[in-house]
């Protein structure tokens, strides 16, 4: 199935638990804040199925650019992000990512060019050129 078929059928189905997991990946500088991992300030879950990859490990994650990838989980008690794999990157001027666009934004980053607006509501992977701070031309990733 088409991956962004299969991300419309997700959106369609997770809120009557039918599924109950969204693959996602971002891209970002990651943190700790009261030992929870964060980017962008959304908190993600490093847990015993987390693999690390090219010798990192999770000592090395405050501070650090990361590709993470993983699924997002529905509980009773909200959405958790469980990371399963982790990869050190160098900041670059292009990300891609998959996840929802809500709000103007996906995983915090805005843009600077309204970019996002046709995916607003979508659970989707995108491309999109990074200045630092702020996202532009996102187009849909084929």
């Amino acid at each position: 199935m088409k991956k962004s078929l299969r991300a419309f059928w997700l959106l369609i189905l997770l809120p009557f638990g039918l599924v109950q997991a969204a693959e996602f990946k971002l891209t970002g500088r990651t943190t700790w804040q009261l030992g929870q991992l964060m980017v962008n300030g959304i908190p993600f879950v490093i847990d015993e199925r987390t693999r690390f990859k090219d010798g990192l490990d999770e000592d090395d994650l405050g501070g650090t650019w990361v590709d993470l990838e993983g699924v997002v989980q529905e509980t009773a008690a909200g959405a958790r992000r469980l990371v399963r794999e982790v990869e050190a990157l160098e900041e670059e001027d292009e990300m891609e990512l998959e996840g929802p666009v809500e709000g103007g934004r996906i995983w915090g980053y805005v843009t600077s060019d309204g970019s996002l607006s046709p995916f607003e509501g979508r659970w989707l992977e995108l491309e999109c050129k990074f200045d630092g701070m702020r996202l532009s031309q996102c187009r849909e990733d084929d």
